[in-house]
């Protein structure tokens, strides 16, 4: 429903960007990103040209299973690789710093992959990861169409592939179980307004998904056009996702 190879997915992606870069520049920032540092972008989007803006003395690996949308041109120190983070390894120490953000949530094996990243890090390194969750809908009620629509998108990419909407709350867990140090989470919460790049990402998601959501039953083409006419309203006001980041440090010794 997602591919890269859709019409619409760059502009979708995009806003996906506008919607929740400025918040991971501030993370990366956070973690005092440096010159001369490897970092390593999972899932290939806009943040690998920002690192490797910032580590102009280092380099950035940036991975996807399509890389069809890198935007050009492409920086000399960012190098882009056909990767399956689920596979395929790279070396023991090779980063100072792994970020993944709207990607472990959507892989079943995303605890094992919390596991398969931590000897990627140099001692001291970084991973940071971002992920989507499906936040109660406050100012959404239970009659809302566009309430209707979001519960039915997140539940059909939870039976299509295994996504889940509450694996942002479990990262931590997930990264202390492993063996990380320093474990912390903080969570943002963008308001949905008409016009903001957050219900534009929506507005984009709930298009590509749509057909399935009518073909399997779960909305009908009614309730679709519905709850697009809510994400327009001028009053509307709601904050129907989350993005739950949560960091953790390879132990320096």
């Amino acid at each position: 429903m997602l591919t890269h190879r859709r019409p619409e997915e760059r502009a979708r992606l995009d806003a996906l960007s506008r919607a929740f870069d400025p918040q991971t520049r501030r993370r990366l920032e956070a973690a005092e990103i440096a010159p001369d540092w490897s970092c390593l972008e999972i899932g290939a989007g806009t943040v690998a040209h920002w690192m490797a803006a910032r580590c102009h003395r280092g380099s950035v690996t940036a991975t996807d299973l399509d890389v069809a949308l890198v935007r050009e041109p492409v920086p000399a120190n960012l190098a882009v690789l056909v990767h399956d983070v689920t596979e395929d390894a790279f070396p023991e120490g090779a980063f100072q710093l792994i970020h993944a953000r709207a990607v472990l949530m959507h892989l079943p094996q995303r605890e094992r992959i919390i596991q398969r990243m931590l000897p990627w890090l140099a001692p001291g390194g970084v991973l940071l990861v971002e992920d989507l969750v499906h936040f109660p809908r406050h100012g959404l009620p239970a009659s809302s169409p566009l309430r209707r629509v979001i519960d039915a998108w997140w539940a059909s990419l939870a039976t299509s592939f295994g996504m889940d909407d509450t694996w942002g709350v479990r990262v931590a867990a997930a990264m202390r179980d492993t063996g990380y140090e320093h474990v912390r989470s903080e969570a943002d919460l963008p308001a949905f307004h008409a016009g903001s790049p957050i219900a534009e990402f929506s507005r984009l998601t709930i298009q590509a998904v749509a057909p399935r959501l009518v073909s399997t039953g779960l909305l009908r083409e009614a309730d679709v056009h519905a709850g697009l006419e809510e994400i327009d309203d001028p009053g509307h006001l709601s904050f129907p996702i989350a993005v739950v980041a949560t960091s953790g440090h390879r132990p320096a010794n």
